[in-house]
């Protein structure tokens, strides 16, 4: 079996420790889903009432690129739920650079569980619903009915304030040796874990930054839906304006590894206030 060392060698070709450009782990609940949302089942495929949508974010010091969440020997990489993902069955992707534009309002197409580096679909970064200034992008039309289950609290539903950041330039994940891994995304199969022990999704090059890289530069690395807990331990690596790049792990830091407590998550769900309001 190939190391992973190599492969992390291509994106960056020397390492060092001294900075810290990581200021944490964001987890976005993006929407929970209504009964409503799972009126296009036979297109969609079932969609649990209450399902929370997650989305990941690395959140960066501006200056700094995300360039590869990975597992190694001594540092797996793990996703969990306690209950499946769901992915849609019709526009579903493991990548979500390739959800096509005019898929993003065919019913619940916009809480398909991906993975990514930065975007949230064809033309589109993901930006955290807190930093959506923008107005809603008028050439995506959501179908009436869907993504309407309104936030009481913040006082907007989904398809009103869609976390979609329209860009010119979309940067691709490329998947080293998790293909296997990969199934559990897949458009019509049932999977409730990720575990990686030797391989990573990474954006080549100088990596990737967020809509605003300039000030929050939070880029989305996931999202999944899910109606049970979800759980991670998250290892990245990061690229700084001094052209080094940096190698945070969830446990077990050595040589020279960061770490940092957001790169774990133990049994997340939908938390009360949302619960109450959403």
């Amino acid at each position: 079996m190939r190391t992973l060392l190599p492969i992390l060698f291509l994106i960056a070709s020397f390492s060092s420790y001294c900075q810290d450009g990581l200021e944490g782990i964001i987890v976005e609940e993006y929407y929970v889903s209504s009964e409503a949302d799972n009126a296009a089942e036979k297109r969609s495929g079932t969609l649990a009432e209450g399902s929370v949508t997650y989305r990941i974010y690395v959140d960066l010091k501006p200056g700094y690129r995300f360039q590869a969440a990975y597992g190694s020997p001594g540092h797996p990489l793990k996703i969990k739920s306690t209950a499946p993902f769901f992915n849609h069955n019709w526009s579903g992707t493991t990548n979500s650079a390739i959800l096509p534009e005019k898929a993003l309002g065919d019913d619940v197409a916009l809480l398909d569980s991906w993975l990514s580096v930065g975007a949230a679909g064809e033309n589109h970064l993901a930006i955290p619903l807190a930093y959506d200034k923008v107005e809603k992008d008028v050439l995506i039309q959501f179908k009436k009915g869907f993504l309407e289950n309104q936030n009481k609290r913040k006082g907007y539903k989904l398809s009103e304030k869609d976390g979609l950041s329209r860009s010119v330039f979309i940067p691709f994940p490329t998947f080293f040796q998790i293909d296997s891994c990969l199934k559990f995304l897949g458009t019509t199969t049932v999977g409730d874990s990720l575990v990686i022990h030797n391989g990573a999704w990474a954006c080549m090059g100088k990596g990737s930054v967020g809509a605003d890289s300039l000030s929050t530069n939070t880029v989305c690395i996931a999202q999944l839906t899910t109606a049970g807990k979800l759980s991670f331990e998250l290892n990245i690596m990061i690229g700084g304006p001094d052209g080094k790049s940096y190698k945070y792990v969830a446990r077990n830091p050595s040589d020279g590894d960061l770490t940092h407590k957001s790169l774990v998550l133990e049994n997340k769900s939908k938390s009360r206030r949302k619960r109450k309001n959403s």
